[in-house]
């Protein structure tokens, strides 16, 4: 199957004869529904790849709606219970897992970090609905990263490419990833949505992107609210710093709960391709 959007790919062609953006230049605000409407319009699909090459991030409001991702959460919440941490790589067969990355694994990984990952496959059983309810968001990125809305749906890791939901926590005092970029070889464009808010859910750290030697925090300062999701050119530097929840927060004596919760939408290299680009951390 041809998974390529040959015009969308010549125009990031286009744009890539400049250096890669690196640090945040602004941030775009605008709603799921208006988001959805300009892939009626080619012109308007490629001034978001120009903003997204000009290190601009597009803050999509209301993408997930919260009833679903509070019932994901909890479902999470009893999968973590059930489940112990484990590992697999992404070879054919792969089951979906979780895995808790502390200082004593954090090593194994491309970036540094301290969070807990659940893992899940299209190839799997989806329980959750999970890729059904991300596909509504991540079929459009998909076509802006130049590829067909449909792209990877089908593969499974002799295909190269696949399709891997992250829903991670970082927990309380302990929850990070260090400042880092994504390799754009493959995946230009990264998506994330956001099933925490800061204030409520936990009351420092959390996403920050760079000004150069500025750290630009995104949640608070942009009023990310649960359901929100945000696109970003892979290489623009970002990390989470340690989540803290204070003792006046209503989720502090609830130790599943409490934390940063985010979900990552990846197609990434399988486990069967040699010399998989990854991510890498950046001073």
């Amino acid at each position: 199957m041809i998974n390529i959007n040959t015009s969308i790919m010549r125009e990031w062609l286009k744009l890539e004869k400049k250096p890669f953006p690196h640090y945040l230049k602004k941030a775009n605000d605008i709603n799921f529904i208006d988001f959805k409407r300009k892939f009626n319009q080619p012109k308007q699909v490629k001034e978001i790849i120009k903003k997204l090459y000009n290190g601009e991030i597009f803050l999509i409001r209301n993408t997930i709606d919260k009833k679903y991702i509070n019932e994901l959460k909890k479902n999470i919440i009893k999968l973590g219970k059930k489940e112990k941490s484990t590992f697999n790589k992404m070879i054919e067969g792969c089951p979906n897992f979780n895995r808790k990355i502390t200082e004593n694994n954090s090593k194994l990984y491309s970036v540094n970090s301290f969070r807990r990952v659940f893992y899940f496959f299209r190839w799997n059983k989806d329980p959750y609905r999970i890729f059904k309810k991300m596909d509504k968001i991540w079929d459009f990125v998909k076509y802006i990263n130049g590829y067909k809305k449909n792209a990877f749906k089908e593969n499974t890791p002799k295909d190269r490419i696949i399709d891997r939901i992250q829903v991670t926590r970082y927990p309380h005092n302990s929850g990070y990833i260090e400042p880092h970029q994504h390799n754009p070889s493959n995946i230009r464009v990264i998506l994330n949505v956001y099933l925490s808010k800061k204030g409520i859910d936990f009351d420092s750290g959390g996403v920050f992107f760079f000004r150069r030697k500025i750290k630009q925090e995104i949640e608070k300062y942009y009023d990310v609210n649960i359901g929100d999701s945000v696109i970003f050119f892979s290489t623009l530097k970002h990390s989470v710093d340690t989540i803290k929840v204070t003792r006046k927060n209503k989720y502090f004596n609830n130790p599943f709960m409490k934390g940063r919760w985010w979900i990552g939408l990846y197609s990434p290299e399988s486990d069967l391709v040699k010399d998989r680009k990854t991510s890498r951390p950046t001073k």
